[in-house]
């Protein structure tokens, strides 16, 4: 099956998204993935997958820590950008619903602000575990369905830009969906990428305002 208009939106948008990227954003998420999720994760000689490479920024930041990289993308230009600028890997056009991978290939898989673009989340989900070795951990970071509606208001009003596909889920969701497909939940995090980050950040350590994140992030480990 194609990619959608939808699915292809980051990627036809490629070419300017460097200039328009969020440096705080992204400098944020890769501490909160390889930091907090992943930080106690060995990730020197073991085999990595990013889904929804983007960039290459979160690639680029694992072959740095001694991961054996492969990187997919729905989008053939992001695939090309990603290849650029991480020197060693496997990088393939591929859908996060359709992975061209043998079951448990990977140690770690990596998802992060990309199974909310996804059209097929449920087949997502499924791929994913899929390709997870038993034991092997999948971080994965999306938006709160909470906050949707705001999010939707800018961009009727036209402040954001994005037109793709947004399919946000709940926390009741997320840890539904990764309790269906027999893993331990071993960390949660829940987070903002709203300005000033400097007062938002405190109140990330405040357990009972985590409803209040725009953010959830998992780090989940699947069964023997």
């Amino acid at each position: 099956m194609k990619p959608s208009k939808k699915e292809l939106f980051y990627n036809d948008f490629s070419s300017k998204w460097e200039r328009y990227i969020n440096n705080a954003e992204t400098k944020k998420r890769l501490k909160i993935v390889f930091d907090e999720l992943l930080g106690e994760v060995d990730l020197k000689g073991k085999e990595f997958l990013e889904i929804g490479c983007g960039l290459g920024y979160f690639s680029l930041e694992a072959q740095k820590r001694g991961a054996k990289v492969t990187a997919i993308d729905v989008g053939a230009n992001l695939v090309k950008i990603t290849k650029q600028k991480v020197k060693k890997g496997k990088f393939i056009v591929a859908s996060a619903s359709n992975l061209p991978f043998k079951n448990s290939s990977f140690d770690i898989v990596l998802c992060t602000e990309v199974i909310e673009h996804v059209e097929n989340q449920e087949k997502a989900f499924r791929e994913m575990f899929r390709v997870l070795k038993k034991e092997g951990y999948l971080a994965i970071t999306t938006p709160n369905k909470l906050f949707k509606p705001f999010f939707d208001l800018l961009s009727l009003i036209k402040i954001r830009e994005y037109q793709g596909n947004e399919k946000w889920l709940s926390f009741n969701e997320m840890r539904m969906i990764l309790s269906k497909h027999k893993t331990d939940i071993v960390k949660e995090v829940y987070f903002n990428f709203l300005y000033p980050n400097y007062i938002l950040d405190c109140f990330e350590k405040i357990h009972f305002l985590k409803f209040f994140m725009i953010n959830q992030g998992y780090l989940a480990k699947k069964h023997k």
